[in-house]
């Protein structure tokens, strides 16, 4: 007979109902737990018998007293971007458990020109660094050139040795485009609202939405592939231009949740229902995309989890600085909700938009 397998922390937070940040504090007794909270995770965890990890100070590296986590000002938790609080929770959550402090820092365009070193390195006050979001390569680089062990959060730079932890976003894209295919939107295909192209999540979705398309044998038409901002005016702007194809499509893919909302307040606007007419379906599953009407159908990403298993990977990074570089990838879901539905029959008949390609001519 096998051993017997060890239970998690997220089993846990899923018998409880609260997220994987909330379990954690009640075993690195944070003190913002609710004593309810607290109650419920002890039971879950004693009804599947689980027995938490301990990572104490001791794990640690000599000398390490503080970690520095570094973003961009949009970055941050705010109404215009929730989806790096629950991260930071979760980092801060790990953090804790470690007995070392976090010292935050906000970078702005002319800090990330690739030779100015964050403050928090000038001032000696960190010894690992985690990078929340896009940061350039050349900016990713200088930082590395310091010898200070570095894991990026939510970012993949293919050219340089360094950590990351990230969603598994080519999966969540090809998930959000066989949900919309599957329920018959094929014809036009399902469009695609994007973000910038320097992010690698949105080129993974991207990438994501193309590989189902070529799956079920849809052609990919760029008419229906928008770019955006990831923001909820840029999903207005974005629905507005889709609206006014020859053939509008049936089923939107939004780069993340803010974009979702944004397009479906334009459709509302327009008097096109949601999802009768046109369904859409987001990314990241922010707290508002439960509360929205309708509930917005996402692809759901662990932000907590990401925020944790990024402060994990630094601590063995400092302990073992000589080990390979480790790309982590935290799994997604699908979340439906009411915003998605089948496509009323039949479908028009629909002809792809056919490009044609130039060479360019050189010049001897």
């Amino acid at each position: 007979m096998g051993a017997r397998r060890r239970s998690t922390l997220r089993e846990v937070a899923a018998r409880a109902g609260v997220s994987i940040g909330t379990a954690s504090g009640v075993f690195t007794s944070n003190a913002s737990v609710s004593e309810q909270a607290r109650k419920v995770v002890l039971a879950a965890a004693e009804e599947i018998g689980y027995q938490p990890r301990r990572r104490p100070a001791e794990a640690l590296a000599a000398g390490v007293s503080a970690f520095g986590l570094l973003a961009r000002g949009e970055h941050y938790v705010g109404p215009a971007n929730p989806f790096y609080g629950p991260v930071l929770y979760g980092a801060q959550s790990a953090i804790a458990a470690l007995g070392v402090s976090l010292v935050m820092e906000t970078l702005h365009d002319g800090d990330l020109d690739g030779r100015a070193l964050p403050l928090v390195l000038r001032r000696r006050q960190a010894q690992g660094l985690l990078l929340a979001g896009y940061h350039e390569e050349r900016y990713v680089a200088r930082l590395l050139e310091t010898g200070t062990p570095c894991v990026l959060i939510d970012h993949l730079v293919e050219d340089l040795p360094v950590d990351c932890v990230r969603a598994d976003d080519l999966r969540g894209g090809h998930l959000a485009t066989a949900h919309l295919l599957d329920l018959g939107h094929r014809s036009p295909p399902p469009a695609i609202i994007t973000g910038p192209s320097t992010a690698y999540s949105i080129t993974a979705r991207l990438a994501g939405y193309r590989q189902a398309l070529a799956e079920y044998g849809v052609p990919a038409d760029p008419a229906y592939i928008r770019g955006g901002r990831l923001c909820a005016e840029s999903g207005r702007e974005e629905m507005a231009a889709l609206l006014d194809l020859p053939v509008p499509p049936t089923a939107v893919f939004c780069g993340n949740d803010n974009t979702a909302l944004g397009a479906i307040d334009l459709l509302r606007e327009r008097g096109i229902t949601v999802p009768t007419d046109v369904s859409v379906i987001g990314y990241d599953d922010i707290a508002m995309a439960a509360h929205s009407v309708p509930g917005l159908t996402t692809i759901a990403v662990d932000k907590e989890l990401l925020g944790m298993q990024a402060v994990w990977n630094l601590t063995e990074r400092l302990r073992f600085p000589h080990m390979g570089w480790r790309e982590t990838r935290v799994g997604v879901h699908l979340v439906v909700r009411g915003s998605t539905a089948p496509r009323n029959p039949p479908a028009p008949p629909y002809e792809p938009v056919t490009t044609t390609t130039t060479t360019p001519t050189t010049r001897g």
